[in-house]
């Protein structure tokens, strides 16, 4: 496993991704994947107040899963975990539910839920962009004085918010955004393909600035669904209709062979490639392994060591 340093915390490369817990993945199977990824060095859960909810404004299954896990293991402080809020309700994701009165209906909740009272990373899931950047940075502050949030983050916003935001709390002496969460895969994908408005997804012009910025940056669907794994072993009939739509493109056929020639090369999995690609990167970046099978997080895990040069990254984006 590959770590980076986080304000003296070790985080892994690979966060594990638990969206689905209690839900269209069971307790059982999740309890068990948490077990895996914490005996093999995973030191990072993602989660979201939203994940896992019957109804808007319901309990969230995964928070609560994890909740369960960590207080049982006793877990807390051996582990980063983040979480987000201020999601738009699914029935109407345009409209911004970032305000003082659901930020902290959602922290309150989601702390409830991980049995814990202090998050150590909580992001604002969507952005606002008709909300000034200083109106929500000193929104979020209320977070880090009342010692609910250690540190804050952003998921799904672009990179001219983030740099308008940071710029006023370094000059008003707010905590800033220090992580970002967006997707990002080797495959390429649009918010158009993906079929949100809402989301945010890697694009040159963000990266550049990552980079520049050396901000860490924690990217979802890394794997695509399973895109390279599932068309190198000649089963792209296995693909959902929803990653044949989001990631079944010209594009990322064209991919294929070279992601094929690089695991004939080191002797790898795709899955491990698409992974090293992520955490390969200059600027810190971390890959969330999601899976809804023990063997699918298994065989992820499995390539955390691996390190693309740049040579393999130029070849890959070439």
């Amino acid at each position: 496993m590959k770590y980076l340093d986080f304000f003296g915390k070790r985080l892994s490369q690979i966060s594990l991704g638990c969206d689905h817990y209690g839900k269209t993945i069971s307790e059982k199977t999740a309890l068990e994947q948490l077990d895996i990824y914490f005996q093999q060095g995973g030191t990072l859960l993602d989660t979201a107040h939203i994940y896992g909810q019957d109804k808007a404004g319901g309990p969230s299954t995964s928070e609560m899963v994890l909740g369960k896990w960590l207080h049982a293991n006793n877990l807390y402080g051996k582990l980063t975990v983040a979480s987000k809020g201020c999601h738009p309700y699914k029935e109407d994701m345009n409209h911004s539910r970032i305000n003082e009165k659901d930020m902290m209906l959602d922290i309150s909740q989601s702390l409830d839920h991980l049995k814990t009272d202090c998050l150590d990373i909580w992001f604002f899931h969507r952005d606002n962009p008709l909300m000034g950047a200083d109106e929500i940075i000193d929104l979020a502050s209320l977070l880090i004085d009342k010692k609910l949030v250690k540190h804050l983050g952003v998921s799904n916003w672009k990179t001219d918010r983030i740099e308008a935001a940071n710029i006023w709390a370094k000059e008003h002496g707010r905590a800033p955004f220090e992580i970002s969460e967006i997707q990002w895969s080797l495959a390429h994908c649009t918010p158009q393909t993906w079929g949100d408005d809402t989301l945010v997804c890697m694009t040159e012009e963000e990266r550049t600035w990552y980079e520049k910025q050396n901000m860490p940056v924690m990217c979802f669907a890394p794997q695509a669904k399973g895109l390279f794994s599932k068309l190198l072993a000649g089963k792209e009939e296995t693909l959902s209709t929803t990653a044949k739509r989001r990631f079944l493109t010209p594009r990322n056929l064209a991919l294929a062979p070279k992601v094929q020639a690089l695991c004939q090369r080191l002797q790898v999995s795709p899955a491990a490639v698409a992974m090293a690609y992520l955490t390969s990167q200059k600027n810190p970046t971390i890959a969330i392994a999601g899976s809804s099978r023990i063997e699918q997080i298994t065989e992820t895990l499995g390539g955390a060591d691996l390190t693309l040069t740049e040579e393999d990254l130029l070849f890959l984006q070439s």
